[in-house]
């Protein structure tokens, strides 16, 4: 097949948006010849067969350009690029260029020292290993940078992917081969045609075809706020429309890149903004790392002041010119040239960049970037799992909300039933039937009405699949459906009747959430300029808008006040049966007069969307009116502004049965333990609404259901003294359900709500959560809400719960763990540096204790997974800290305990016999003498010949320096391993923050927290065992076995002391529902006990609209 059209010219047509261009092409027949497709059956079977190879190779995709993504090496970069990195560097290089320049020339001390206390070999030795620590803090930068930006770019993967999930979820219903098909996304072709429904949102560029009433919302494109009508003479849509009004069919004309949105995307950059979370833990952590700023100074003042001292106090000695080793006579009164009296040796000043990167590995340290990563991590690691769960996640910040939710507003239709329509009893023409099909014969006329209503008055996407072997399948709206299945029943081919009136349709008006009834007028003699009208709806809203009623032979009968109370009775009986009630109705009258016909002018920057949720198109009230409707012209046409379903013939009742979920009464039941109030928000009857509720307990005893016009009647003080009574809101338009989520939210809640229609928008926007239903949701309520429900069930939104409260827990875990590493590491530095002691942790130990705590640990303490013990507590609040009672009383007992281990070693280490370290921090030998000074004895060794000295006992003598260097390096190494396993077992007391005994619990599920302290155990072992100079701990085989066992039972000890810790009372805390700026002073409290005014008056809730609405509201008061 060869296109006599190029993709260029498309794009050139749709974009220009001139229709002169179209019939250049001839028209849309010719469009569609030149693009090998028909508009009534759209593209061949051939082409289907060859999955459309051919054209898709000329045509392309419909996959969107990816918005650009940094690469691995750019997000490296950015990791080296922290300035606190870039310092400690340079500080290395240094650090490095002088233990390989400086060690070269000795001074004098270094000279005498080789005479009593080194060998030639261990001098050369410390030569050639001073470069080490600076090498090594290189390669360890670069590792931590390397990690990072691994972690960054394997969390950015995994975003992607889930964002891609969401397109490859999304459907489209297309014609091919005659029939109706849905279809992919990315599956649309240009030549197909596309069938688009209310709520649906442009899948390509597009050509409009046929349709009733289209109304696209164009902002994403054009930043118009102002509905677009889409019609004959504006032909053009774009992809990414949405259609807010109306049906039809339009035929693709540009997919993927070669689309204005696709050009648009190419040109984008994947920034993704923080969340309210990521937020708060960056303040967070700005204030640790000024604190840690500040303990860094302190230490780096400290020990520069021990090395300066003696520095400027240094009084120099007379010694011999040609032997600084021997001291000059006392005796002389004036020294000769043959004596000198050497300066201080200022190239002992290299210790101070050793300073220097001591101070600046603490602020490494203490700057914990690991919580905002733990935030990223868990999130994206919460993601892929509740995707699985049926969770699809459009908004982080949603993760986190859910974790402290206090209620949920929930639709009923196939969120709390299984959304299985099936009309299953009725009253047809003054008759009823307990059962499909009817057993009575039908009139002909009535039976005519009835299925041309049934298959006219729906969506044209609606449909049935007959598989053979198999039961039927439903496509599109459920209700549809089932009054097809019934019109099948009745002996009817639904099929047959549009292809028959498939010209003859006058005009139709939508099912609305506001309107409860949908409408299609019919020529019946277009010669007379007379019209059938169809109505079909919720029953007490069609029969209010009834004059008469067909009777048994199907002749019109007046409607009298008793039939009507008879009708209402049966109504009320489908209604108690948990049954849905639907009228049929009709009228015939006139088409529209053109000479009546006024000029409407929408609301600047308003959409239909924002109309049909302002109630400002129409209400529930409206609904009940009488009033005859305006004309209008859509181009030449004369048609109804509103729809003239006046004075109607009633002649059908039919009771649809939707069964309750069976995992619903257990899902509810679990919410309300997790102390979550659900409440049922529907459009259905009130009866009907009741007895679900009751089914599914979300209906007790005292508990109070009312209608929405009824709510939407009270004034503001009435909504809210009903609140914590009401459990049902029947009959509700989207404007009640907003109302309700902003009176719940404006006392404190947290809300989630369920939303399926364009008219949802709002209520979703408004709500802290919205919760689109990804099965029967439209693509507009999708794109308003924060997580998509895959499943429509109610089951999935308690998971949702669940996995929010694990999100918030595992950031608490980790802001407990870490906040203990930090403050040990910190204060066992900063004592250790007053006291002069030195740094007991070394700045590549400090590293390497930075990367468990930051990087390791978000990964082991953020992938850990809920659990139902997370639904048996009540929610936290909106406003409550992220570091609570019980985290501080943890850290505070566990970072006591590993100071007092950590500084009991550092002090008094060398008196415990089996460390076998009796040395270690004692004082070196005086570097001018010629014998040796230090004051700490050890046994002497075989062969080995010592200098005389009477101070030590038999077989004992002075310790030489290098003796000193080494046991105190090996008391550092069992004081860092001691650290480190303190911090493995920590992690494992992390894995509960609420005062939870049982830390083990589930631990063996959680393979990534096992991987994580698996690599510690094993790295930490191999870098006490051969690193030696490279971290700075003793050589190979580093520690024997009973300072092994020492580090291990001193660290497992922290274990028990856990468990001990949960008998700790801490004082209560009260969830805060206001921020203490925002909530009523003492001064304002005493005001409303005394009656000067109302406590709502007083509370201004901060939520993510409230800065748009404040203005809003002042100006526009509901009631």
């Amino acid at each position: 097949m060869e296109f006599t059209v190029t993709p260029v010219q498309l794009q050139e047509l749709v974009r220009h948006k001139k229709v002169e261009e179209l019939v250049a092409l001839g028209g849309l027949e010719g469009l569609a010849e030149k693009l090998g497709t028909h508009l009534k059956t759209g593209l061949s079977k051939e082409e289907v067969d060859s999955n459309f190879a051919h054209r898709r190779s000329v045509f392309g995709i419909n996959v969107l350009p990816e918005p650009k993504h940094k690469n691995f090496f750019q997000l490296w970069f950015e990791a080296i690029k922290d300035l606190t990195l870039i310092i400690l560097i340079i500080a290395a290089v240094v650090s490095l260029v002088l233990g390989l320049a400086i060690p070269e020339d000795l001074g004098y001390q270094d000279a005498c020292l080789v005479n009593v206390t080194y060998s030639e070999d261990e001098v050369i030795s410390d030569q050639q290993s001073s470069w080490i620590e600076g090498a090594a803090i290189l390669a360890a930068v670069l590792v931590a940078s390397t990690v990072t930006a691994g972690n960054n770019y394997s969390k950015e993967r995994q975003f992607r992917a889930l964002s891609n999930q969401e397109e490859r979820d999304r459907t489209v219903k297309v014609i091919r081969k005659g029939e109706l098909e849905t279809i992919p996304y990315a599956e649309v072709n240009v030549g197909d045609v596309i069938a688009l429904d209310t709520g649906d949102e442009v899948p390509a560029d597009s050509v409009y075809i046929s349709g009733f009433g289209m109304k696209v919302d164009s902002s994403k494109m054009t930043g118009e706020t102002t509905d677009m009508k889409i019609n004959a003479s504006r032909p053009f849509v774009h992809l990414g429309y949405k259609l807010t009004d109306g049906s039809g069919y339009v035929l693709a004309c540009g997919v993927g890149q070669h689309t204005e949105w696709g050009k648009t995307m190419e040109s984008l950059h994947d920034e993704k903004p923080d969340t309210p979370l990521q937020e708060n833990l960056d303040v967070l952590a700005g204030t640790i790392g000024k604190f840690g700023m500040s303990v860094a100074l302190f230490v780096f003042i400290f020990l520069s002041l021990w090395w300066l001292i003696p520095a400027l106090t240094y009084e120099c000695e007379w010694v011999y010119a040609d032997d600084y080793c021997a001291p000059a006579p006392t005796n002389i009164s004036s020294y000769g040239s043959e004596y000198v009296c050497p300066s201080y040796d200022w190239s002992q000043a290299v210790d101070l960049i050793d300073y220097v990167i001591i101070a600046i590995t603490i602020v490494v340290v203490a700057v914990p970037e690991g919580l905002p990563l733990a935030v990223t991590i868990s999130l994206a690691y919460s993601m892929k799992q509740m995707y699985a769960d049926k969770n699809l996640v459009r908004h982080l910040k949603a993760c986190e909300t859910m974790s402290n939710c206090t209620n949920i507003c929930s639709d009923k239709t196939g969120t709390l039933t299984e959304n299985c329509m099936t009309i299953v009893r009725g009253w047809l023409s003054g008759r009823d039937f307990p059962e499909v099909p009817p057993k009575f014969e039908i009139p002909k006329h009535v039976l005519r009405l009835t299925t041309e209503n049934c298959a006219l008055n729906c969506a044209y996407s609606s449909n049935l699949l007959h598989k053979e072997g198999k039961p039927v399948e439903t496509v599109g709206n459920k209700t549809d459906c089932a009054f097809l299945i019934f019109s099948e029943a009745l002996g009817a081919n639904y099929h047959e009747i549009r292809d028959q009136n498939s010209d003859n349709i006058y005009q139709r008006f939508t099912f609305s959430s506001t309107r409860k009834r949908s409408n299609c007028l019919v020529w019946l003699d277009q010669s007379k300029g007379l019209i059938r009208h169809y109505v079909k709806g919720a029953a007490e809203i069609v029969l209010r808008r009834c004059a008469s009623v067909l009777d048994a032979e199907g002749n019109p009968a007046e409607l009298s006040d008793e039939l009507r109370a008879k009708i209402e009775e049966e109504i009320q009986g489908y209604a108690t049966k948990g049954l849905r009630p639907l009228c049929l109705a009709f009228r015939d009258h006139l088409a529209a007069d053109p000479s009546k016909a006024i000029e409407v002018t929408p609301k600047e920057g308003s959409s239909s969307a924002d109309q049909h949720q302002e109630g400002e198109t129409e209400t529930i009230e409206d609904a009940f009116s009488t009033a005859e409707p305006n004309v209008v012209m859509d181009d030449t046409k004369a048609v109804y502004e509103t729809a003239p379903d006046t004075n109607l013939t009633l002649y059908a009742i039919l009771g649809i049965h939707d069964p309750l979920r069976p995992e619903v009464p257990a899902a509810v039941r679990a919410c309300q333990d997790a102390g979550i109030t659900v409440r049922m928000v529907t459009g259905d009857n009130l009866l009907t609404a009741e007895h679900i509720a009751r089914d599914c307990f979300i209906l007790k005893p005292g508990g109070l259901a009312i209608e929405g016009p009824e709510f939407a009647s009270m004034s503001k003080k009435q909504q809210i003294e009903i609140l914590p009574k009401l459990q049902v809101l029947a009959r509700s338009s989207p404007t009640d359900k907003k109302n309700l989520v902003k009176r719940l939210i404006k006392q404190g809640e947290v809300v989630a709500v369920t939303g399926d229609g364009t008219n949802d928008v709002q209520a979703l926007k408004k709500a802290d959560v919205g919760l689109a239903m990804g099965l029967r949701g439209t693509d507009i309520a999708k794109q308003a809400a924060d997580i998509v429900i895959l499943d429509d069930n109610f089951k999935s939104i308690v998971k949702s719960v669940m996995w929010g409260r694990s999100v918030y827990d595992n950031i608490r875990k980790f802001i407990q763990f870490q906040l203990t590493v930090n403050v040990v590491a910190l204060a066992v530095v900063a004592i250790g540096a007053v006291t002069q002691k030195g740094a007991c942790l070394k700045a590549i130990q400090l590293l390497w204790v930075n990367m468990i705590m930051d990087t390791m640990a978000a990964l082991a303490l953020g992938t850990e997974q809920p659990t139902a013990a997370l639904l048996k507590r009540k929610p936290f609040g909106r406003y409550d800290r992220l570091i609570s009672n019980y985290m501080i009383r943890n850290i505070a007992v566990h970072a006591t305990y590993q100071l007092a281990v950590l500084l009991t070693l550092l002090y008094a280490g060398r008196f415990f016999p089996w460390l076998s370290v009796d040395c270690a921090y004692t004082d070196v030998n005086d570097p001018l003498s010629t014998t040796l000074t230090s004051t700490c004895c050890l046994e002497n060794s075989e062969g080995v010949v010592y200098p005389s000295d009477t101070y030590c006992p038999d077989g004992e003598h002075r310790a030489f320096d290098s003796e000193i260097n080494e046991q105190t390096v090996v008391l550092q190494t069992v004081i860092f391993n001691t650290f480190v396993f303190c911090q493995v077992f920590n992690e494992v007391n992390s894995r509960k923050v609420n005062n939870e005994w049982n830390v083990w619990e589930k631990i063996w599920t959680n393979w990534m927290f096992l991987l994580i302290v698996g690599i510690t155990v094993v790295i930490q072992t191999l870098i006490i065992v051969f690193a030696g100079d490279w971290m700075s701990v003793a050589p190979y085989p580093g520690l024997n076995l009973a300072q092994w066992v020492t580090c291990l039972v001193l660290a497992v000890i922290t274990v028990p002391l856990g468990l001990l810790c949960t008998q700790i009372p801490v004082p209560a805390y009260e969830p805060k529902k206001f921020k203490e700026d925002d909530g009523p002073s003492i001064w304002e409290k005493c005001k409303a006990k005394l009656g000067f005014t109302t406590p709502e008056s007083q509370v201004l809730l901060p939520h993510k609209d409230n800065d748009k609405e404040k203005e809003k509201e002042k100006s526009a008061e509901e009631p």
